[in-house]
């Protein structure tokens, strides 16, 4: 019997996932956590066999936390499963660890084939994923654009960084340290898979994060 946990900030999706997965004869779900840090009270003693980890959850960046678990815990085969179906966030996520990416959209059969394969040891992403991977091998881009959940203090960080404050201004600002502030700049780059400061800006307008 392969031991499922999942992570996802959202009870319906847990209790979904739990849905699909109660009748399955070679798949059982043991336990659920609704952020990082129930996960990491959590998984030490549970030790699942597969993680199906939410990428966009309130106390961390879900592909930080993917390389701390795959890191700490090699063994646990560790499952994208979001709504973001930007190749960024995959090709991210799989070098931090992930052996899978799935939408939220998935089906039983599909989930059920993702878990298998993982537990196997093998590699498994969602077929509408593989295309747009494919696609974009071959120069076909999509417009689709994601606005990702920020914290409040990703939020009021970002929007200092807009207003052009430097670091040590913003950390004097919000009465915080200089390496929070930086810890915030980094989570905020990787979330809008932008390159640096310049990139934030643009995303944050175009997106119409900032007023």
């Amino acid at each position: 019997m392969i031991r499922v946990a999942a992570t996802d900030d959202h009870v319906m999706v847990l209790q979904g996932i739990e849905t699909m997965l109660m009748t399955s004869s070679e798949i059982t779900v043991i336990s659920t956590y609704r952020n990082c840090k129930e996960t990491l009270e959590g998984i030490n003693r549970d030790l699942p066999d597969v993680l199906l980890l939410d990428i966009n959850l309130p106390d961390c960046n879900g592909i930080e936390f993917c390389k701390i678990l795959h890191k700490e815990y090699p063994d646990i085969h560790i499952i994208a499963l979001t709504n973001f179906d930007e190749t960024a966030f995959v090709k991210n996520i799989i070098r931090n660890g992930a052996k899978g990416y799935l939408l939220k959209n998935t089906d039983k059969q599909e989930l059920e084939t993702a878990i298998k394969k993982v537990y196997r040891g093998e590699q498994y992403l969602q077929k509408s994923i593989q295309k747009k991977l494919l696609d974009e091998s071959f120069g076909i881009t999509s417009r689709q654009s994601f606005i990702p959940k920020l914290t409040r203090r990703e939020q009021d960080v970002l929007k200092l960084i807009v207003d052009g404050l430097t670091t040590q201004e913003i950390a004097k600002k919000l009465f915080i340290s200089v390496k929070t502030v930086e810890t915030h700049r980094s989570h905020l780059i990787q979330k809008l898979d932008v390159r640096n400061t310049a990139g934030l800006v643009r995303i944050a307008i175009e997106k119409g994060l900032v007023t």
